[in-house]
């Protein structure tokens, strides 16, 4: 056997195909452990199939990063960007949209139990003083948040989907949460009702010759003009509404 002088370019080349044979290598082996792994690796991102396929990947997750997606579809009104620029976590765009709609409004924490998921809500947009319309508490927020230094309920309402008016987002509604209701109710002025005790009252009945008769009542929902009567006086009684003294 006779020597044979191995000069730089051998060595070269032998590091060459040494480095091929270990990327082939690898790849093999990463090709052997997904097919071991069974059909769902398949569809994870591949980690690492040798040189190229790691710059295949790595162009890969920069296009998916690229991408803008809409959580909805809508109106694009503003663009805050310009062809060439550099975009960071600011916002680069604003959608809007006129489909399912809901309307965020505050309410005082004294009247967090007149407030559920369900409630009926009368809507009044200064857009349409006129027109109210109806919408259904959603979302009540389980954190108190503070506006104006104040601390409110934040609550969600839905508008209707057939609702007549053209409606924008951003406008402005003022609400009125229906906490209670009741059809075909018996009714009096609340002026009309004479506390006895803390949740006990009465009216005063006006009979012959404006003769006044003191009746206890029971009283059921009420608002700031009108209360409920559950008991206690019946359909055409006469009831006073004036400042009557009592011993």
């Amino acid at each position: 056997m006779g020597l044979r002088y191995i000069n730089e370019s051998d060595i070269a080349l032998a590091r060459a195909n040494l480095e091929s044979a270990r990327v082939a290598l690898q790849d093999a082996q990463a090709a052997l452990d997904i097919v071991q792994a069974g059909a769902d690796a398949l569809t994870q991102p591949i980690a690492a199939l040798g040189i190229e396929m790691a710059k295949l990947e790595s162009a890969r997750l920069t296009l998916e990063n690229s991408r803008l997606v809409a959580p909805f579809d809508g109106e694009m009104t503003a663009v805050n960007t310009v062809l060439g620029q550099t975009v960071g976590t600011s916002t680069v765009m604003t959608i809007a949209t006129t489909e399912n709609l809901l309307v965020r409004f505050y309410l005082d924490e004294t009247d967090l139990d007149k407030v559920a998921v369900g409630n009926h809500v009368s809507f009044t947009l200064d857009a349409y003083p006129s027109q109210p319309v109806d919408g259904e508490v959603v979302i009540v927020e389980p954190a108190l948040q503070t506006i104006d230094g104040t601390p409110v309920v934040v609550v969600w309402a839905s508008l209707p989907d057939d609702t007549k008016l053209k409606l924008m987002s951003g406008m402005t509604v003022e609400a009125e949460v229906i906490a209670g209701e009741a059809r075909g109710a018996l009714i009096v002025p609340v002026q009309a009702l004479r506390e006895l005790a803390p949740g006990s009252y009465a009216v005063f009945l006006v009979g012959e010759n404006d003769q006044l008769t003191m009746t206890p009542v029971t009283v059921g929902l009420r608002d700031f003009a009108n209360a409920e009567i559950l008991s206690g006086v019946k359909v055409g009684d006469i009831v006073s509404t004036g400042t009557v003294e009592t011993k």
